[in-house]
């Protein structure tokens, strides 16, 4: 099919209204994704820079059109700001000598096409670079942000790289794989061709938050990660080079490295600012002219707290659809930035699949509609709706759950997606998660094990429902006959924070004097779920006999030194 890519732009600018449903070139793209793809491709190769090498369904070599294309530009590629050292700019230039200079040194070290290399850093240059040098050597990456020990050794158990990249003081959560550690000495020189992926070739292997799982690696192809960028920094963003994106507190795991890709793909500036330091003083978010803001609840509530009136430098603001739908104090912080003129949109980006899957039209149709629940799959993906009883067959009805085609491979969607006559909503996820994300219930109650006031532990999720419905996990936490410690809590948020990281913390936690059911030594989840959610737990943790029943239970468990098999038949 013919795609005027110069009107579709146009089109997106302007904005279109959702109740007439997605424009006709938007719904051709879904049928032919190939075709689409092609006609932006030829409109992204531009003027005044060297053409991109990648050609869809072909062939794909990020390094040159991420990096190589650009270094005439003498534009930044990665800025940042920190409260001492203030602003920090990386070029394109730049950032192609350090990681072709990198990816000299990895190839004496044994890095070739198809090695897996692991990536321990957070957001900044160090991360860019050996990304970028991964890519020159046709390795395929994995973006493991430092989290606790125990966190770490679980991931890197579930990946088995070939290769460690991490910075030095890294080196104790990496305790067991300090021979993949790779060497920088800084003396590299740059002397071969970047490399050119297959469209199936895999290139990263991500830790997807959305999957179950959480450190289940995940495949992205080629295919997928080019042309999600290609879309993304066209279509979704709308950037042009020299334009810049910013997705504060976004993150990592779900948004990277597809934010990178699509901004870097377009020869425009990822902007990256730390929550702490926009905690302590968000001016910088002022500073620089924003082509696009990602906005979360937190970032939302931050610049509301300290009064930051209009931001004249934004030109298009997003969320992510899957976060509470608190519609009033979105538009209190929408008011209050003066930002009733600019347009927004929802974004619901997974990186694993290469990027955006879901988005709504960022133009500004309707004041009182800034926020919304619209969304339509991204254009030049094949989709479809499933059944949301997970048989595999498809939706008999407008509701289903949205799958990307084709599903051979990927992970089982998650998203309700609601069709009413044209237009499309974001209707939730099948089961519980955090704003899209799932949580790791299991990985938190095996490194609560050993405590020594816990007889075991856990995490029952809870829906708030309401307009702003969002899921809770709460961390039931039985201390057997004794009470919990007056320091029980702060030690269980320690315990994880060490073992894990602070990402891994319960929404809440609640203590009961008493011992949990289990089945096969392990502690049976379902009946602490029933129990809690009947009020058992309460009226059994407050009952005098119940309580004389369980001091004896735990003297009897004491005297026989082993808590062995509850009988089905137990109570307490």
């Amino acid at each position: 099919m013919p795609f005027d890519v110069k009107d579709i732009l146009r089109q997106l600018d302007a904005g279109f209204a959702h109740e007439g449903g997605a424009p006709p070139w938007w719904q051709e793209s879904w049928e032919d994704p190939e075709g689409f793809a092609t006609a932006l491709s030829e409109a992204h190769a531009g003027r005044g820079v060297p053409p991109p090498k990648s050609r869809p369904g072909q062939q794909y070599d990020f390094f040159h059109d991420l990096v190589v294309r650009h270094v005439g530009l003498e534009r930044p590629a990665f800025r940042t700001h920190a409260r001492i050292q203030g602003w920090q700019n990386v070029g394109f230039r730049t950032l192609h000598d350090l990681a072709a200079r990198r990816a000299s040194e990895w190839v004496e070290q044994g890095v070739e096409p198809g090695a897996k290399v692991c990536l321990v850093y957070g957001v900044g240059q160090e991360l860019l670079v050996s990304l970028l040098a991964t890519l020159r050597l046709g390795g395929c990456f994995t973006l493991l942000p430092p989290l606790g020990p125990r966190a770490m050794a679980t991931r890197l158990e579930a990946l088995t790289p070939d290769f460690i990249a991490a910075e030095p003081h890294q080196l104790p959560i990496l305790r067991g794989h300090e021979k993949l550690l790779l060497k920088s000495r800084g003396g590299g020189a740059p002397g071969f061709t970047s490399h050119t992926y297959k469209p199936g070739d895999v290139v990263g292997l991500l830790f997807s938050p959305l999957v179950e799982p959480p450190h289940t690696p995940v495949p992205l192809t080629a295919e997928d990660a080019w042309k999600g960028a290609l879309g993304d920094g066209m279509l979704t963003f709308g950037l042009a080079p020299g334009d810049v994106l910013a997705a504060p507190d976004f993150p990592v795991l779900q948004h990277l490295p597809a934010l990178l890709f699509a901004t870097l793909l377009r020869g425009a500036t990822y902007l990256h600012l730390d929550m702490a330091d926009l905690e302590h003083n968000p001016a910088p978010l002022l500073e620089a002219p924003l082509r696009a803001l990602g906005v979360t609840p937190r970032l939302r509530d931050l610049l509301v707290k300290h009064r930051v009136g209009a931001m004249r430098n934004v030109l298009h603001w997003f969320r992510n659809p899957e976060e509470p739908y608190d519609a009033q104090a979105w538009r209190t912080w929408v008011k209050q930035c003066g930002l009733q003129a600019v347009p927004s949109s929802n974004i619901l980006i997974d990186a694993a699949a290469g990027g955006a899957v879901l988005v709504s039209s960022r133009g500004v149709n309707d004041p009182h509609a800034d926020v919304h629940t619209d969304v339509f799959p991204v254009p030049g993906r094949a989709w479809t709706l499933k059944d949301p009883n997970q048989s595999g067959q498809g939706a008999p009805t407008d509701v289903g759950v949205f799958t990307l085609l084709p599903d051979k491979g990927r992970p089982a969607g998650h998203v309700l997606l609601a069709r009413i006559r044209s237009r499309y909503h974001y209707g939730g996820t099948q089961g519980f998660r955090h704003d899209g994300r799932t949580y790791p219930a299991k990985e938190v109650t095996a490194a609560l094990e050993g405590l020594p006031f816990l007889m075991g532990t856990s995490v029952v999720p809870v829906s708030t429902g309401g307009l702003a419905s969002q899921s809770r996990f709460i961390l039931l936490a039985f201390t057997g006959h004794e009470p919990a410690p007056p320091e029980g809590e702060q030690e269980i948020k320690r315990r994880i924070e060490m073992l894990l990281g602070g990402d891994f913390l319960p929404d809440r936690i609640e203590f009961f004097p008493l011992f949990p059911h289990r089945k096969k030594g392990a502690v049976d989840d379902a009946w602490c779920a029933s129990q809690f959610f009947t009020g058992a737990l309460h009226r059994k943790s407050t009952d005098p006999m119940f309580q004389a029943l369980t001091a004896l239970r735990g003297r009897l468990l004491e005297s026989a030194g082993n808590p062995g098999e509850d009988d089905p038949s137990s109570t307490g």
